[in-house]
């Protein structure tokens, strides 16, 4: 069984003391993929649900339109890569985008291309938002057991649908799509909830996903806020304690 951490020994130091700690750290391998025998990209990533990690991103990155031409995927632990057969050949890209942030991502999709605003009548209160970024906290078993990671969550902004933890901000995303696409889970009109920075590489999955609103603990970048406004998603970050701020789509937003 593929464990998410290690348990690592070292010292820890005060003005006056040294102690000797032993504690749970977060994996970070390289996982390569090859899609119809032809290596795509390697993950620097955390080695839990990587079929989640891989199906959602051919799916955010336009690879792939569904579950119907995948024809086989095998995670190969041992040798760290995935494998993935599809049902049609296929030109990978090759114009590569190293984003922003840990885990060292890679986006093979124009940051700025989306096309179409999204449509959605979906209403959020402050109180319900902040609710479910306290659930968010509650959920992230990986973050308290080690520090280090990221999680992200899917909400029908009631309860947290899909929640996945990762080195990356941007692999939690994928790793939602993933597991949605696996068990027939509908992304739109949605609420992604995230640990992690708001950069426009997540905006470009909240947006290939059709999620009408994205939530951060932390902050967005300027260009997010740019593509927020332009593709009509409600962009709140700084969400937690008693407030948050709303940096677009105020009009979804209800007292």
């Amino acid at each position: 069984m593929v464990i998410a951490s290690r348990s690592l020994t070292y010292s820890s130091y005060t003005a006056t003391d040294m102690t000797t700690v032993e504690k749970e750290v977060v994996r970070e391998v390289p996982v390569t993929v090859y899609v119809n025998g032809r290596e795509l990209i390697t993950f620097l990533c955390t080695p839990h649900n990587l079929r989640y990690l891989v199906l959602g991103f051919l799916y955010l990155e336009g690879i792939i339109g569904g579950l119907d031409e995948v024809a086989l995927l095998r995670v190969c632990d041992e040798e760290e890569m995935v494998e993935v057969r599809l049902t049609r050949d296929v030109e990978l890209p090759t114009r590569r985008v190293l984003t922003s942030g840990c885990g060292g991502g890679t986006t093979f999709a124009d940051l700025t291309a989306q096309t179409g605003r999204i449509d959605s009548t979906l209403k959020v209160t402050p109180s319900q938002i902040l609710g479910l970024m306290r659930r968010l906290y509650r959920q992230s078993e990986l973050y308290r057991t080690t520090g280090g990671v990221h999680t992200s969550a899917l909400s029908d902004g009631q309860k947290l649908l899909v929640v996945a933890s990762d080195v990356g901000r941007h692999n939690t995303l994928d790793k939602i799509q993933g597991q949605c696409l696996l068990g027939g889970i509908d992304t739109r009109d949605r609420i992604l909830l995230t640990t992690g920075r708001l950069s426009a590489e997540m905006l470009n999955k909240a947006a290939r996903m059709q999620v009408p609103v994205l939530v951060s603990r932390t902050s967005p970048t300027d260009l997010a806020v740019e593509l927020a406004k332009a593709w009509n998603i409600t962009l709140i970050g700084y969400a937690r304690g008693g407030q948050m701020h709303v940096y677009s789509g105020e009009e979804r937003v209800k007292l």
